[in-house]
């Protein structure tokens, strides 16, 4: 599971950040139901990050990818040499020749591994890995280049008999990843299996989840829930379909590349001029509307998710859904029938600030007038605790107290009008 990620010069974060799962020691509020306990470990179930378009909520979840990006691509490419780093600096502030520097703790099978990875656009300069048990703290090995070569510390002879696998564009962790290393092979299998990106670039007919609604318990899952959500869908049909690649260059041939989709319909109750129900009628899910292919999506993650220890990331929430749809979803991340799934979210509905949800499951993101995107927490603000329960986030947060909103320009905005006006006359 998550516990902490932290990210430096990467996109619109160019001062080291911060976001973690770690629960409030002295909050109690929801302790039960909104957290989980893993030995020494509290972690929230669910976090939702709130700002003005553009602040950076997207970055925080597309800088994991960077991460991931890079521990993968050893694997992905047959000429190492050639091997370009995915390096995204932050351009606005002249951080382009200095690293981009990640930090991720995981807690898998009981064992914290924390990792640290600094690299530029042309090698990896420093990486470290620690592994802290129940009764130890250890470091696996760290990483270091001097200007000239890297120096290697190992907690294992067989680990440094794999330096010189090592590229100076590759992470030393790919490596030992590829040649079964145990601790190696826990953080890669994490990324590969237990974490997921729901967001609007999703091509929904080919993903993999929406294949198993040809499993009719499966299907029967994922129908309850839309029942749930008010969306009257009595049955799902699900078929396998081959889709033949469009060819872009313009010639008159088609591909040769076949690709493998679904084609899903949805099955409505239809009703006589009386409201007596006469039967069903059957919608293909491409002529039906945006909020319920995406809630179709999304109760296919939560359905296949059930207790299986993912991080899911879910961007813009609140797309395509009513506000009740969204509390809906988020009593099911933090009820007790959720033992063992994370969830991070963002999202722009500001009335969502108002469910029951504890100050460390709460984060904004700012952009300052500098471009930089800064991100905290609602546990953060010290002053939290003395100010009256009942008083609304939601409206403390639009009066400005928490910051992270958008400011919109009066005079350039009067400006604007005025000349619309002139236009007209």
């Amino acid at each position: 599971m998550l516990v902490d990620f932290r990210v430096k010069n990467c996109l619109s974060y160019k001062d080291e950040t911060l976001f973690s799962m770690v629960a409030g020691s002295r909050i109690r509020k929801l302790k039960d139901s909104h957290t989980i306990q893993l030995d020494a470990f509290r972690l929230v179930k669910s976090a939702f990050i709130f700002g003005p378009n553009g602040s950076g909520k997207s970055n925080l979840f597309t800088a994991i990818k960077v991460l991931r990006t890079l521990l993968f691509n050893f694997e992905n490419l047959n000429n190492v040499k050639q091997l370009r780093l995915p390096y995204q600096p932050f351009k606005l502030g002249g951080q382009q020749e200095q690293p981009t520097e990640f930090m991720i703790s995981l807690l898998l099978d009981g064992i914290l591994y924390d990792y640290e990875v600094q690299y530029n656009a042309t090698q990896v300069l420093y990486e470290s890995l620690t592994k802290t048990t129940k009764s130890t703290k250890e470091q696996l090995f760290s990483r270091q280049w001097d200007g000239a070569e890297y120096s290697y510390e190992t907690a294992q002879h067989t680990a440094l008999e794999l330096t010189k696998y090592t590229r100076n564009n590759t992470a030393f962790l790919s490596v030992l990843n590829v040649f079964n290393d145990p601790d190696a092979t826990k953080i890669f299998d994490w990324f590969l299996h237990k974490i997921l990106f729901l967001d609007e670039a999703n091509r929904l007919s080919s993903h993999p989840l929406i294949r198993k609604l040809e499993e009719e318990a499966f299907k029967r899952e994922v129908i309850k829930l839309l029942k749930i959500a008010d969306f009257s869908i009595q049955d799902v049909t699900a078929r396998r379909v081959e889709r033949r690649e469009k060819n872009t260059i313009g010639y008159e041939f088609d591909s040769p590349e076949v690709i493998q989709e679904v084609d899903i319909d949805l099955h409505y109750l239809s009703f006589d001029e009386a409201g007596a129900p006469i039967g069903t009628e059957t919608i293909n899910w491409t002529m039906d509307s945006k909020g319920t292919v995406r809630m179709l999506h999304l109760a296919c993650v939560m359905v296949d998710a059930y207790n299986k220890g993912k991080t899911i990331f879910i961007d813009e929430f609140d797309t395509a859904f009513h506000v009740s749809i969204c509390e809906f979803l988020m009593a099911i991340m933090n009820s007790k029938r959720n033992v063992c799934n994370q969830f991070v979210v963002t999202s722009h509905e500001i009335d969502l600030l108002d469910q029951p949800l504890r100050s460390d499951q709460i984060w904004f993101v700012n952009k300052s007038f500098k471009n930089e995107s800064e991100l905290y927490s609602l546990f953060d603000f010290a002053d939290l605790q003395k100010k009256r329960g009942d008083i609304s986030y939601a409206k403390r947060y639009l009066k400005g107290e928490f910051g992270a909103t958008p400011v919109i320009n009066e005079y350039l905005s009067d400006q604007y009008l005025g000349e619309v006006e002139v236009s007209e006359q």
